[in-house]
């Protein structure tokens, strides 16, 4: 059995294709070809072109205005872009000139880091958020062959992970979340107006790749935003598990499977995760709080079989441990879940710096050599 097949065969039938399969969360020439391309990376590459399960990350984990495909426009024109250097930043301003006035957005490229900050939210006002309702999207779909050269380039490595926000995460990626939290009380019908605009947005987008043929497996990212104790659990269960219902169903009626990443404390929410019926979770992070509230073990007994547990190897642990400490975390990790539920070995995060420090590099190889090791992968 080849990576692709074992990964197909962890997600789509729910069980371990006679080992622990481990990936480790993007650090691959696929999900970032500027990996490829930095001498500091070589190493881990590697090592992940031989164990690493890929899952190559496709089409964009931002949200926010001016880096997504679903807040595309069709014309040109409606969009003003400018760019300039400060320091050590690149300053991008994106105009969006809407029916019913401008709206900015700004975001910074430090150097040395390969994250895109952001400096302005694109909705400020009440008014924005008439603006931003009023704007005419148009989402903007993949090109297939450039999926197809993808899938082939990545061959039996692993598969093809399609990356979308949930509606609550493409509002609140355009919104500043305090802002948020505080209208859900004082204006509840219009945030329910930009979820459901996000909502018709997102699953326009999302139908057309699943008619396109792209995709081995979709990804959901932002329940997170609305996760107690930060917000009421009844308002997640309105806000997330409610709207994010249809796209988890298209992704069902098309064959696919859907992998719900969730940060933080999970404990309250793993019966919404059920109930959404989504496939497999990550990163599954353990406590102390506010990072996680619940234990990998108690993951595992709470959602035996239903769920593929993916987690949970802290990126803080990768960047600043030793490989002794790496090798014991994964040792635990793989002994607490044991056959109480289908697992694979993920960190929490992937670096996004170059160069990469010879302590990450040292430690996300010792991460798959570890897992080969207590997972019982073969030679």
């Amino acid at each position: 059995m080849n990576r692709r097949e074992a990964l197909l065969t962890l997600l789509t039938q729910k069980r371990n294709p006679g080992y622990i399969p481990v990936s480790t969360y993007g650090v691959d020439r696929y999900s970032h070809p500027w990996m490829a391309d930095d001498p500091s990376y070589q190493e881990v590459l590697a090592w992940g072109d031989r164990y690493d399960h890929i899952q190559a990350f496709y089409c964009s984990y931002y949200a926010s205005f001016g880096l997504t495909d679903i807040l595309a426009v069709d014309d040109p024109e409606r969009v003003t872009v400018e760019r300039w250097r400060r320091e050590q930043t690149v300053i991008t301003r994106y105009t969006l000139h809407t029916p019913r006035g401008d709206l900015l957005a700004e975001y910074k490229d430090i150097d040395g880091n390969k994250s895109t900050w952001r400096e302005r939210h694109l909705m400020q006002t009440d008014d924005d958020i008439e603006a931003f309702l009023s704007m005419p999207f148009r989402p903007r779909l993949p090109d297939p062959a450039e999926y197809q050269a993808l899938r082939a380039a990545l061959g039996e490595r692993g598969i093809v992970q399609v990356q979308l926000p949930n509606p609550v995460c493409l509002v609140i990626e355009n919104m500043d979340y305090t802002e948020f939290m505080i209208r859900t009380r004082t204006m509840p019908e219009k945030i329910d107006a930009l979820l459901e605009r996000a909502q018709q947005l997102i699953l326009e987008w999302l139908q057309g790749v699943l008619a396109a043929g792209i995709g081995d497996s979709f990804r959901i990212f932002g329940p997170e935003y609305c996760q107690p104790p930060q917000m009421r659990l009844s308002y997640y269960q309105h806000a997330v598990t409610e709207f994010d219902r249809p796209l988890v169903e298209a992704i069902h009626q098309a064959g696919k499977v859907v992998q719900y990443h969730c940060h933080g404390p999970i404990r309250a929410l793993l019966d919404e995760f059920l109930k959404l019926g989504v496939d497999a979770i990550d990163p599954c992070e353990a406590p102390p709080a506010p990072t996680g509230d619940i234990t990998l073990r108690e993951v595992a007994e709470r959602v035996g079989k239903a769920l593929v547990i993916m987690g949970n190897i802290q990126l803080d642990d990768l960047e600043r441990a030793e490989p002794e400490q790496i090798d014991r975390l994964v040792a635990e990790a793989v002994e607490a879940v044991d056959d109480r539920a289908p697992f694979m070995l993920l960190p929490t995060a992937a670096p996004f710096v170059t160069p990469l420090p010879e302590r990450t590099a040292r430690n996300l190889i010792q991460f798959m050599e570890s897992a080969r090791k207590y997972g019982g992968a073969p030679a």
